[in-house]
């Protein structure tokens, strides 16, 4: 049924009754360019009907079918000398051409209100079906508001940030991800960053960078005659330590990248009925400092202290990714020693933190010296907690 508006169905009828009813002496021989001009246009309007008609869009069909019959019934009824049927002709033209305006106002008029409207809580239209969506696919998503909390974020997201939902969910972007730069190293690998602003909503996807690994990044160079690591928890060593640490910082500082670093040492209170050895302080050290360096990423640098300690600096982490490392290592004991160890020497953790975000002016020594000030203030931390939990036993 909707080919019935197909131009030349009716265009044919037009031709024959106006053929019939020809005026010789009232007829006008109308130029080439005229009838050329006439022709292109009804094929372009034939053309544009039977668009629509495969579409299935209707609603512009009686336009477009009002213009092509009035345009070749106004030039026929001129070439063949009937003037009554030329102002049939011109009446179905401008009646098409009012059709044409008024479905293409309202065509317009009906995307704009069918357009979305986002309010404050960022919770309608095309919003819920991109959450809906992404939610599905699980990739690592999260979108913040304008003030860069996290509003919402994917299962896969917070698996790659290695925290619980509750801990992602309305903490600081900024936390988590470096927002000014495209790159993120997060103990989960590389993460190249994709950041897009939709409406009052800022979206942050993550997707992996493959590097392959090597021993010491290709970007420092190790002077000869320093040896490299340790051998015996395959940390560097305080000899390097001193030249890489330097660099570290001083690259942070150049490319204003963020910078995080832990000072970290394992202390042990032995009950009045064990004697601890040397031997045995250092084999549990060991198996302390080897595990803390397995689970360091090949951009991180641990280095052995003269006086046993760990420093490590984690470059390109955000203040959230270093947390969650030292809050991993912190009860690293509890997976490294049976029930009875623990039980004898109490093993414990004793670590500090500080985070460089890259903007300001800052020297290695300073940066140390900053470590060594957090472990000072979390070994008071400690001896206030002992002394109340004393006094409340």
């Amino acid at each position: 049924m909707r080919w019935i508006f197909f131009p030349p169905v009716f265009s044919f009828v037009f031709l024959i009754i106006t053929a019939m009813l020809r005026d010789r002496a009232a007829a006008v021989s109308l130029p080439p360019t005229l009838w050329g001009i006439t022709v292109a246009a009804y094929i372009f309007m034939c053309a544009l009907s039977l668009y629509y008609i495969v579409r299935g869009d209707n609603k512009y069909n009686a336009g477009i079918f009002s213009l092509t019959q009035g345009l070749i019934i106004s030039v026929l009824s001129v070439q063949f000398g009937t003037i009554g049927m030329s102002w049939i002709g011109l009446m179905l033209f401008l009646f098409g051409l009012m059709m044409m305006f008024f479905y293409t106002t309202r065509s317009s008029t009906e995307k704009v209100e069918a357009a979305p409207v986002v309010n404050t809580d960022n919770q309608v239209g095309t919003y819920e079906r991109a959450d809906s969506l992404i939610e599905k696919l699980d990739l690592p998503i999260c979108y913040t508001d304008s003030t860069g909390t996290i509003a919402w974020a994917t299962e896969s997201f917070c698996e790659v940030l290695g925290l619980a939902e509750e801990d992602v969910f309305g903490s600081a972007v900024n936390d988590h991800l470096p927002i000014d730069g495209q790159e993120a190293v997060l103990e989960s690998g590389k993460w190249e960053i994709t950041q897009k602003k939709e409406g009052s909503r800022f979206y942050f996807s993550l997707k992996p960078i493959h590097e392959e690994k090597s021993a010491a990044p290709a970007m420092f160079e190790t002077p000869a005659g320093i040896i490299l690591y340790d051998n015996d928890t395959g940390l560097y060593t305080d000899e390097y330590r001193k030249i890489r640490g330097p660099e570290e910082v001083s690259r942070a500082q150049r490319y204003k990248r963020p910078l995080s670093g832990m000072l970290l040492g394992l202390t042990f209170e032995p009950s009045s009925t064990v004697t601890m050895t040397k031997e045995q302080e250092a084999m549990l050290e060991k198996a302390f400092k080897t595990r803390v360096q397995a689970a360091l990423r090949t951009t991180d640098c641990g280095f052995l202290m003269p006086d046993g300690r760990m420093q490590v600096l984690l470059p390109e982490t955000p203040q959230g990714g270093a947390k969650t490392l030292l809050s991993r290592i912190i009860t690293m004991p509890q997976d490294i020693f049976d029930e009875e160890i623990r039980s004898a020497v109490n093993p414990k953790v004793l670590g500090g933190m500080f985070f460089y975000n890259g903007t300001t002016r800052m020297e290695y020594g300073i940066f140390s010296a900053a470590l060594e000030e957090s472990v000072a203030k979390s070994k008071q931390s400690a001896v206030v907690q002992a002394t109340q939990a004393t006094q409340a036993a």
